[in-house]
């Protein structure tokens, strides 16, 4: 076989068409190709990040009901501002039961606060250190809620056993107009 310049420039042709086809098809179709994989797996964390931010959503969603319940359970302990005397009479009644004599029962000034208001009470009560005990013990059991604050306790030292109790008993009540 004999190699002229037509054999050569064949040749050469065939050589020159896979580079060329390289450079133009091939090499393009690959970056474009790569590219196309980044943009994937970009979308791909977005639709995971969306996977969890809905999962949260629904944790969240689900909170919210909860602290919703627990609020309402709340202001259901709180009484109207027109029915706090029922709450002191309670409270009267609890030490009278209890055999506690009342030296001081003094309403001090009302705290308002966000929707629901503080009537700080004064008490001074003497008896029995079991009795006022018990009397401490009903009043956590009362369906309100109440603070006892600052209590100062002083034996008695002539009699054994009985004891003077000073504490602020505060109640806290629903100053909105609609009762719960």
């Amino acid at each position: 076989m004999k190699f002229g310049i037509r054999e050569i420039l064949f040749l050469g042709l065939l050589l020159a068409i896979p580079v060329v086809s390289y450079y133009w098809v091939f090499k393009p179709a690959a970056e474009n190709r790569i590219e196309l994989q980044s943009k994937i797996q970009a979308n791909q964390k977005k639709v995971a990040e969306l996977h969890k931010a809905k999962a949260t959503l629904d944790n969240l969603n689900t909170e919210v009901d909860e602290l919703a319940e627990a609020v309402g359970f709340f202001e259901s302990k709180l009484p109207a501002k027109d029915e706090i005397y029922k709450v002191l009479e309670q409270v009267t009644k609890i030490a009278r039961k209890q055999n506690l004599d009342t030296r001081l029962f003094k309403t001090l000034k009302v705290k308002p606060l966000a929707q629901y208001s503080e009537q700080p009470i004064e008490m001074e009560v003497y008896g029995n250190f079991d009795a006022y005990y018990q009397f401490l013990i009903e009043i956590e059991k009362l369906h309100r809620i109440t603070k006892i604050q600052k209590m100062e306790l002083i034996k008695d030292g002539t009699n054994e056993g009985n004891m003077s109790a000073k504490f602020i008993l505060s109640i806290f009540f629903d100053t909105s107009d609609s009762n719960a």
